[in-house]
């Protein structure tokens, strides 16, 4: 089994903050700079968030196993728990921008997370925006106030980032109205539970349950969060996990069942089959 190294984020930064860096691709993916810990050019998972800002060229980068295709001014937010690699072919000119979870709720207001929440909902599809203008403005403005070192740097970029998000968000044509911080708490307990459960459970009135709400409120939270219900949710983290398995490791289609807790091999193909209309072994092949 060929499993998926998980990237944690390095501490050793120059920046001296916590959960938080800037870093030049060029350099990042050279040979004199390459990490020691993963090969970025092979799929690995991420333990923090990325914002991948490309300023020159063209690039092939891969999110998820799906392909994507980012020129001058392109940017995309990769969330903690994907899988992305580096294409070996493409010549990165830009920057990454690294943040953990931590940090972002250190330093990012609850009522503004709720707001670019979407820009993370990755299992709704990857989304690139061109966004040069902006792009241009935070880069400026982060190398600028990283030299300064100054005590009130970690709130200054939580600031920066903050209103780049916000402005990203805009331009992804997306909802950014005011969600209840009550529905954006809930949701991410659900969907904590469901990431450390879906194997045990994919019945989501088990979940609002455990979380001692009740399935109508829980799907409204979703509806509210996601666009999409709890159910759906679900279906849509099981299915991706799937996808991870079946690409990434030698396990068999029946293997794959049985770690993705169906009881039968049987009733994992048919229900792969009804949410991507193609059968694992398939979907391998591809």
């Amino acid at each position: 089994m060929r499993n998926i190294p998980e990237i944690k984020f390095n501490n050793r930064r120059v920046e001296h903050i916590n959960g938080f860096e800037l870093k030049v691709l060029e350099e990042f993916i050279s040979n004199l700079k390459k990490p020691t810990d993963h090969d970025p050019f092979q799929a690995h998972r991420l333990s923090f968030n990325i914002i991948l800002i490309i300023t020159d060229g063209m690039v092939r980068h891969s999110v998820d196993f799906e392909t994507h295709d980012l020129q001058e001014g392109d940017v995309m937010v990769i969330s903690k728990g994907q899988i992305h690699a580096f294409d070996v072919h493409s010549r990165y000119k830009g920057y990454m921008i690294l943040f953990t979870e931590e940090f972002m709720q250190k330093y990012i207001a609850s009522s503004t997370i709720a707001q670019i929440n979407h820009l993370y909902n990755y299992f709704l599809g990857q989304k690139k925006i061109n966004n040069p203008d902006h792009n241009q403005t935070l880069i400026r403005s982060l190398k600028k106030e990283l030299q300064r070192n100054s005590s009130t740097l970690p709130n200054v970029i939580g600031a920066l980032l903050s209103i780049y998000l916000l402005k990203m968000n805009d331009e992804n044509d997306r909802s950014s109205n005011f969600i209840v911080n009550k529905y954006l708490d809930c949701f991410n307990h659900f969907k904590l539970l469901v990431e450390k459960n879906f194997s045990k459970s994919r019945d989501a009135k088990t979940y609002a349950a455990e979380m001692s709400v009740s399935y109508k409120f829980l799907n409204q939270v979703c509806k509210e969060i996601v666009k999409t219900t709890a159910k759906a949710f679900i279906d849509s983290y099981v299915i991706l996990e799937a996808k991870r398995i079946l690409v990434t490791t030698s396990l068999s289609v029946k293997e794959t069942a049985y770690a993705l807790g169906f009881d039968e091999p049987t009733n994992f193909l048919k229900y792969f089959k009804k949410h991507t209309s193609c059968t694992p072994a398939g979907f391998r092949k591809l």
